[in-house]
């Protein structure tokens, strides 16, 4: 596997590669695994109907810390930047954003892709484990991780609309798993997923998907996306005025009910998920 006092934030990612280790940070609190050990896609919940013809690759390597039962808070904070708080405590701030100011000190920051409004880290407050889903040379950072009660990784997401797997990679798709709850933060997504990407993903409860319907994924591939993953929760992102999330609330008129809810945040459970694909607007402040 190379030399193993290379520093870890220098690695690269290379087609064909088996073990790639993550891109880490500086906190021995987390607990790396290798690309082989990468955890399975998001389960069916409990509340949903069993039939699903995607089939679920089993977990079988690490301790399932995220197995544990309890309320996630998610906090939308503008943009794509979201904090989401484990039962345990644990705070995880996705792509930060300077426009929109950090409540609370996380405890790790994910990075999607390299745009500003991405990657704000100087602005985060306390010294967070900084996971970065591509380097600068806009390669691949092959991450999985668990740190207390969650487990996360990534897969990569590309830059072509129309032939997406042989263009370059230009977004990080990120997976949390917490107390019983999946939840998949799409970053820059700009194209439908493909056959790969879905049985990685299985079937998520709490889908953060770009709605933006044009610098991203446009309002039919919105569309698609949701209905491959089939989430429980869609609640759309990559946007700075709540009014615009009207706009994507329209897409999905009568295809899927619309719950509007006030204020910026959800406790997440597995009382409160619906049996079927719901999209969450948030009304403010």
């Amino acid at each position: 596997m190379g030399n193993q006092n290379a520093r870890l934030g220098s690695m690269r990612y290379v087609p064909g590669t088996l073990l790639v280790l993550a891109c880490l940070l500086g906190s021995a609190a987390g607990t790396p695994s290798l690309a082989a050990d990468m955890p399975g896609p998001c389960e069916p919940s409990l509340a949903r109907r069993w039939g699903y013809s995607l089939p679920i690759v089993p977990v079988a390597t690490q301790q399932r810390a995220e197995t544990g039962v309890g309320s996630v808070g998610l906090e939308w904070l503008g943009h794509s930047s979201f904090l989401l708080t484990s039962p345990g405590g644990l705070r995880l701030l996705t792509d930060p954003n300077a426009w929109h100011p950090i409540p609370t000190a996380p405890d790790v920051v994910t990075v999607s892709n390299l745009h500003i409004t991405h990657s704000g880290v100087s602005q985060v407050p306390g010294t967070p484990q900084v996971l970065w889903g591509l380097t600068p040379d806009r390669g691949w950072n092959n991450i999985v991780l668990t740190r207390e009660d969650v487990t996360l990784f990534n897969l990569p997401s590309y830059t072509s609309r129309t032939d997406p797997e042989n263009s370059p990679i230009q977004n990080s798709i990120f997976v949390f798993r917490t107390g019983g709850i999946c939840v998949v933060h799409l970053g820059n997504l700009r194209h439908p997923l493909t056959l790969q990407q879905i049985q990685r993903l299985g079937k998520p409860d709490v889908l953060l998907i770009p709605g933006d319907g044009q610098w991203t994924l446009l309002p039919e591939d919105i569309l698609t996306v949701v209905t491959q993953l089939q989430p429980l929760l869609a609640i759309p992102m990559h946007f700075d005025l709540l009014p615009h999330a009207e706009v994507f609330a329209q897409y999905f008129a009568g295809r899927y009910p619309v719950r509007r809810v006030d204020g910026r945040s959800l406790a997440l459970s597995r009382q409160m998920l619906p049996a079927s694909t719901e999209v969450v607007i948030f009304k403010g402040p």
